[in-house]
């Protein structure tokens, strides 16, 4: 049976049938022994941020982690704009070393991020979490071969037509910080979208092995 893919949450749900890729903020949550991704998140980075990348760096070539991240920009909260751009760009280069896709948090920033991501001339798979923006914006980062996670937003039904079009393997989904169980989101997508449950965990299966490198069925 194939499992339905979380590819972002900040606390594992017991779901014998769902594979979930833990978010553990560096400077804030305990490192997992779970397969993870680990990042310095813009609302929380330290006074001593060069302790911090210290802390991210031991951790972010360990197996069980699969990406770097939630990392991006974030005009809302109170940390320093230039700091922010710094532990940005020094994760984009970490990615890039380890060879490990990006999930990125961004908040009034996609131009911006879109500008960071160039000048540090990003190689690796780079994905948007929580995706919950108009068509336009998400097909901005679509034609520069980035990827959308989408999370519980979507059972608001404001992006149903971005769901009917959008090309199957650019996709992720996720519950991020919700209660939500993550196949409920799949749902949803699946009766908008008109396909099979089956066909979906199929495919998000093939976007996730080619962009984590990783083998969840094995």
């Amino acid at each position: 049976m194939l499992p339905y893919i979380d590819i972002h949450t900040h606390q594992l749900q017991e779901d014998l049938n769902a594979f979930q890729l833990l978010n553990c903020i560096i400077g804030r949550e305990q490192f997992s022994s779970e397969v993870c991704s680990v990042g310095i998140h813009p609302w929380y980075v330290n006074k001593d941020v060069e302790a911090q990348f210290d802390l991210l760096k031991s951790h972010a070539s360990a197996k069980n982690v699969l990406a770097i991240g939630e990392c991006g920009l974030d005009k809302i909260t109170e940390t320093n704009w230039d700091v922010q751009i710094e532990i940005f760009e020094r994760q984009i280069q970490l990615a890039n070393e380890l060879q490990k896709p990006l999930i990125i948090h961004s908040v009034r920033t996609y131009q911006d991020i879109f500008a960071v991501l160039k000048t540090q001339k990003v190689v690796v798979p780079v994905i948007f979490h929580g995706f919950n923006k108009n068509i336009e914006l998400a097909y901005s980062i679509l034609n520069r071969g980035y990827y959308i996670s989408f999370g519980t937003s979507i059972l608001q039904g404001n992006q149903d037509i971005l769901l009917q079009s959008i090309d199957l393997d650019k996709i992720f989904f996720e519950t991020d910080n919700k209660s939500t169980n993550v196949v409920d989101i799949y749902s949803y997508f699946c009766t908008v979208r008109k396909i099979s449950l089956s066909d979906l965990q199929e495919q998000i299966v093939k976007n996730f092995e080619n962009v984590f490198r990783y083998n969840i069925l094995s």
